[in-house]
């Protein structure tokens, strides 16, 4: 009869030891294979989104009628010139050094789409407001993401998350909502805007 134990170079042992090390990497592999590209969802796109600020280069969002007067009154923006209500007529409120702390980066727009809207660039905190649907990216592991999305400006005139315009047909509308393409490389992150 061979002995449960013969000391340090036991054979039981180092194949009990080597089991235990399988067994934990075989745990570990199962437990990483639910955090791949299989656990895209919207709870951890809103998650992605509103994580870390994000940069916005020549995005646009939209603004009230009550937004554009605080601006004019907060001197973010001048007074934009009456609008007589002519078809095809569009106005600009010329930015201010002020305004453009506040990473507004082009003239006000007025009077081509329904709510005036400004350009913003740099780094924003992202809101998701409303995920509206996602499906397959244009290469390999990625996804294309539908959502209406918010900026937060720190000023008084911006009670309210800002929305940004999508694009449709290469053109910035009022109509469609944002897309993203979001690229999986080690965990899901937000790659771009789509246009």
């Amino acid at each position: 009869m061979v002995p449960a134990y013969a000391g340090p170079g036991n054979t039981m042992q180092t194949m009990g030891l080597s089991v235990i090390a399988a067994v934990s990497a075989a745990g570990l592999a199962l437990i990483s294979a639910g955090c791949g590209e299989s656990d895209f969802n919207w709870g951890k796109v809103q998650n992605i989104i509103q994580g870390n600020p994000f940069h916005i280069d020549a995005e646009y969002v939209m603004l009230d009628g009550g937004m554009l007067d605080c601006g004019v009154d907060a001197e973010l923006w001048d007074k934009p010139p009456e609008l007589k209500g002519l078809p095809g007529e569009h106005a600009f409120a010329r930015l201010t050094d002020k305004g453009r702390a506040l990473k507004f980066s082009d003239d006000v727009n007025i009077g081509d789409m329904r709510q005036p809207y400004v350009q913003v660039r740099g780094d924003f905190n992202l809101l998701a407001l409303d995920i509206r649907s996602d499906r397959d990216g244009p290469e390999p592991s990625t996804k294309l993401v539908e959502v209406k999305l918010g900026i937060k400006i720190d000023n008084d005139c911006f009670p309210n998350p800002l929305v940004l315009m999508g694009v449709h047909k290469g053109n910035f509308t009022q109509d469609y909502k944002p897309v993203l393409l979001f690229r999986y490389d080690n965990g899901w992150q937000l790659d771009r805007f789509m246009h």
